[in-house]
């Protein structure tokens, strides 16, 4: 009995250790990728980056838009509509240092808020 276990513990060793090895090729020919693919997979990566950068360029462009606009609503006293817009240009920022002012500005409007109610 010992000995048989022994031998099914040997065998599932085996297999254990050999299976990822014959896995390892296919899911690599599977895959296909290769940092050395050709240039068209360059152009395609510097395309989708350069997209990317006009994207945040226009997101972080309406964020200091909607920050502006709530701090005009934050020095008129109209703490709702600035939460809001705070809260607008939070959704849509794209820089870090940004993100922080915001945040720290909209906890003191709603700071405002909670000590009004």
């Amino acid at each position: 009995m010992k000995k048989t276990l022994n031998n099914i513990c040997a065998l599932c060793l085996m297999a254990a250790c050999g299976l990822p090895l014959a896995a390892l090729p296919a899911s690599a020919l599977a895959d296909s990728m290769s940092s050395y693919s050709g240039q068209g997979n360059d152009a395609q990566a510097k395309r989708e980056a350069n997209e990317r950068a006009n994207y945040l360029s226009k997101a972080n462009e309406h964020s200091l838009a909607y920050l502006g606009q709530a701090r005009q609503f934050r020095e008129q006293g109209r703490y709702e509509l600035a939460r809001q817009r705070y809260l607008q240009a939070l959704s849509i920022c794209a820089d870090d240092q940004t993100l922080g002012i915001i945040k720290r500005e909209l906890d003191g409007v709603e700071l405002l808020l909670r000590t009004m109610r």
